[in-house]
């Protein structure tokens, strides 16, 4: 699903034109964005939680040339999908 498959959805869900669905849209993201920014975790209902984790620096080794080298310490984001989502894909049929 793209965004503005999202946005047209939304819309016709909610009953609001396409305009005002994308300014709520980008101001939901935009906040999200500050509150993961800021190391805030985020919890919707529902959905699942958001959270900011700290990857500490580690030495790593090329395969190749067996050199070793330093990657240094990240900031890395985390999902967790709640229980509503998790019961909700262990009813859908795996098609192989």
């Amino acid at each position: 699903m793209t965004n503005q498959e999202l946005i047209a959805a939304l819309a016709k869900r909610l009953g609001w034109t396409q305009r005002q669905t994308s300014d709520t849209l980008d101001a939901t993201v935009s906040i999200i964005n500050t509150n993961l920014e800021d190391s805030n975790s985020i919890n919707i209902q529902g959905f699942g939680l958001f959270e900011t984790k700290k990857k500490g620096e580690r030495i790593s080794v090329n395969p190749v040339s067996k050199q070793r080298f330093l990657i240094p310490p990240k900031i890395t984001l985390a999902f967790r999908p709640g229980q509503t989502i998790k019961d909700n894909l262990k009813k859908i049929e795996v098609n192989e």
